[in-house]
């Protein structure tokens, strides 16, 4: 266990790009659910019901886990970021099944290029633990 007073054994600057990029991956998703919810044409479909009932609130309360282990990572507590980063390295297979479509195909570029941002960020925090 890592002293309390000690600094992380690992670049900062990596856990916080790992914390802020689910965060914003959260946010779009949730910014694209809030945004549709008035569409009927949207809101309606099999697709858009899944991320707003199923997907994004695990995806939300996965984000609290993420943020609260990024306080613990400044305390000098790294290895629950670190499992939280190992776990999101697969954010494309745990979405499995969601269509990423569900909000139209621009919202769905948007949401690509972040879940491959969360995947990239989770992976270099990652390499630079040792972490396979």
């Amino acid at each position: 266990m890592t002293a309390i007073n000690s600094p992380p054994a690992y670049p900062q600057y990596l856990a916080e790009r790992f914390a802020k990029t689910f965060g914003a991956f959260v946010d779009a998703v949730q910014l694209a659910v809030g945004g549709n919810v008035p569409n009927p044409a949207l809101a309606n479909t099999p697709a858009f019901l899944a991320w707003q009932t199923r997907a994004l609130p695990r995806l939300v309360k996965e984000n609290a886990s993420i943020q609260n282990a990024m306080a613990l990572f400044l305390t000098g507590e790294t290895g629950t970021i670190l499992k939280l980063a190992a776990e999101s390295r697969a954010l494309g297979r745990k979405l499995d099944g969601f269509d990423l479509n569900f909000a139209g195909a621009e919202c769905a570029h948007k949401l690509n290029q972040l879940e491959t941002a969360v995947a990239v960020a989770a992976y270099q925090l990652c390499a630079v633990a040792g972490i396979p």
